[in-house]
Formats: C-alpha cells, structure tokens, sequence
C-alpha cells in the first residue's frame, strides 16, 4: 500500500495534514469490509529494480518480497492474481463468482 512519506516536521497543521493521509490510505486499503490486493504490471513485479530496506538494488519486486506475498497484475491477459511460494510466482486463476 502506498503510505504517505513521514516527515519530521514541527508544524502542526502539516502533521495533522499526514494523519488525515495516512488514515485516509490506511481505511481504503484495509478495514473489516475487506482489503485491497496491491495492483501492479507484469514489468513492475518482475523486471524494474527496486531498493530494498538497505538501499541495496535487489532484481525486483518479486525478489525482494517473501513468500506469501499477493499482487493482481493489471497488465496480464487476462488481468490475474500472482502470489510467491518456495520463492516462485504462481498464477492464481479463478471462475465467475458466485
């Protein structure tokens, strides 16, 4: 989920301005009506760098998450869930609801 950025910042109209962010961001991604599964492409998950906690460049996103991680990939054909397990992306597929 895309948090807004903390600053150290002493004013306190630019502090409650975050809280507003942050709980703004945090009740339309999770709440107890459900949650939203982060939407990526295919590029984004497997082929552009990205830092790690270290600012290490990993490979990718795919690498850099552990396992049991979720993403629906917007750009795939159909558009689909892919998780990693034992370190692998699996391509989750589904039927019409109900």
């Amino acid at each position: 989920m895309d948090l807004p950025t903390y600053l150290e910042i002493t004013d306190e109209n630019v502090q409650n301005i975050y809280q507003q962010e942050l709980n703004q961001t945090l009740r339309n991604a999770l709440s107890n009506n459900g949650w939203t599964v982060p939407q990526i492409t295919h590029e984004q998950l497997t082929i552009t760098p990205v830092y790690d906690e270290n600012t290490q460049v990993t490979s990718t996103l795919a690498s850099l998450m552990p396992n049991g991680s979720l993403w629906f990939v917007t750009n795939a054909t159909p558009p689909c869930y892919v998780g990693k397990i034992s370190d692998a992306l699996v391509k989750f597929t589904t039927t019409a609801y109900p």
